[in-house]
């Protein structure tokens, strides 16, 4: 089985999950090419699981300063 994170476009704030360290080169959602960010659980407080809440609201609100 492959590793599998969740990723957020810097564009569109668009979460999804895909293999590990293998980014589209255009977002699904909004079709643009954008960094993308790993925003996978890695912690007890949302359980290893998904993605974290915490750091995918984060970077949306980095995203729009």
């Amino acid at each position: 089985m492959k590793d599998m994170v969740w990723w957020k476009c810097s564009n569109c704030g668009y979460i999804f999950e895909g293999e590990a360290g293998k980014v589209p080169e255009k977002c699904p959602n909004c079709g643009e090419i954008c960094t993308f960010y790993d925003v996978s659980c890695y912690t007890p407080e949302c359980g290893f699981e998904g993605y974290d809440p915490k750091i995918a609201g984060r970077r949306q609100e980095e995203s729009r300063l």
